[in-house]
């Protein structure tokens, strides 16, 4: 008797490779990973071609035309641009992360665990330092959703659990799919992560919003990752890209709906760094006070009870959310006004002048020290077409509106 023939969606070369990057007991080997930035691979990615949108110009934003976009690959769709932000202007949407977007009634991996407090960066600040114990709030809050919020044991978004999106973040996002040829793209759902240096994201796909032609946008400051794009099975197998601080990767078409994952993180390059986060005239912090949180974060990384669900400890479940905890309006606490604030609610010309002031006024060196352990990663995606509700089939709802045919 022939042995049964195995289907395609039976065959997983995603997990091998997602391993090998993954694991630690082996040196790692990097040479097929892509990185646009050193131009390591760059055969297997073709240079983009971006539309330039109808304001020729954003807040912290270089000009389109000197933006470097390329698509990999065997992936359609997957686009990943970088030297978009001018110099400085990523500690404006890295101060919005870890002091407002994680704030209530926004949910957190912690509320499950925790009465924790709305802004859980005041909270974990020490005399200007932040406290990176692996324990601590700080380090254990993994992900924050915005907009939509999103129900992870059921994978599902809900009409009745919705929160006001950021304005500014939508206002960046509006601008970038208008480079793409998408004039009527909506901000509604984003998930932040927070990733340590030892936290990985396992092969999945995102497919609970309702309207799939509109691009997911993503971003990503501070360390480094290695970001595997596969194909609509696992039975495809991934490309392996580094992604550095300031990139922006673009999923549409085949890429919306295809597997990826991020095996590894890694430290970034120090002068890009630099080139991200300070002027030529900034006060640099030395590489002696950045040992200090690099220290204090090996000196307490033991084990933890904690199920991690960047890892694959987790079963590929994702952790369980309180949600009656989390709205409860009993646990009342005096807010502190951040200087990011008003990017919730501004225009684009307000947003300019905000960033500034941010600029002007923040102090950078407590940010400076998480983020050489952290990554950060915002996600933002449209899950409806204007106008639609949550409950209308997919039949009732129209693609989101693409104004241009890519070349």
């Amino acid at each position: 008797m022939s042995a049964p023939i195995e289907s395609c969606t039976d065959i997983d070369n995603f997990k091998d490779i997602y391993k090998r990057y993954k694991r630690r007991d082996k040196p790692l080997v990097v040479e097929d990973v892509i990185d646009i930035h050193t131009g390591i691979n760059i055969p297997n990615a073709i240079p983009f071609d971006l539309h330039e949108p109808a304001h020729k110009s954003f807040p912290g934003l270089k000009p389109v035309a000197e933006w470097r976009a390329y698509q990999i690959q065997n992936c359609e769709g997957f686009i990943v641009i970088s030297n978009a932000f001018k110099r400085k202007y990523q500690r404006y949407w890295v101060a919005r992360c870890l002091l407002d977007f994680p704030m209530k009634p926004n949910k957190t991996n912690v509320d499950a665990h925790t009465d924790r407090p709305s802004q859980i960066w005041n909270s974990c600040i020490d005399n200007n330092r932040p406290d990176l114990k692996k324990d601590s709030l700080l380090m254990r809050l993994r992900w924050a959703t915005l907009g939509y919020q999103y129900e992870w044991n059921t994978k599902e978004y809900f009409s009745d659990r919705v929160q006001e999106f950021p304005t500014d973040l939508s206002h960046l996002c509006g601008y970038i799919a208008e480079t793409l040829g998408y004039s009527s793209y909506s901000s509604e759902a984003g998930i932040v992560n927070f990733y340590r240096m030892d936290s990985s994201l396992m092969g999945h796909t995102d497919v609970s919003e309702l309207d799939h032609a509109a691009p997911i946008i993503s971003f990503s400051f501070g360390q480094s990752c290695i970001f595997l794009i596969g194909g609509p099975t696992k039975a495809t197998t991934p490309t392996a890209v580094f992604l550095h601080s300031g990139d922006i990767v673009l999923m549409t078409k085949q890429a919306r709906l295809s597997y990826h994952a991020v095996p590894r993180i890694l430290p970034g390059n120090p002068e890009h760094l630099h080139n991200c986060f300070y002027g030529d005239d900034d006060v640099i912090i030395t590489e002696s006070q950045g040992d200090k949180s690099i220290q204090q974060y090996v000196e307490s990384s033991g084990d933890s009870n904690e199920i991690d669900p960047y890892s694959d400890t987790a079963n590929q479940k994702p952790p369980h959310i309180n949600i009656v905890q989390s709205d409860s309006a009993s646990h009342k606490e005096d807010v502190v006004e951040t200087p990011t604030m008003k990017g919730n609610n501004c225009s684009v010309d307000e947003l300019g002048v905000i960033m500034d002031e941010v600029l002007q006024g923040l102090d950078w060196a407590p940010f400076h020290e998480y983020l050489n352990v952290s990554r950060v990663n915002v996600n933002v995606r449209q899950v409806l077409k204007a106008g639609a509700e949550l409950g209308l089939s997919l039949a009732e709802i129209k693609p989101c509106d693409r104004n241009y045919t890519q070349k």
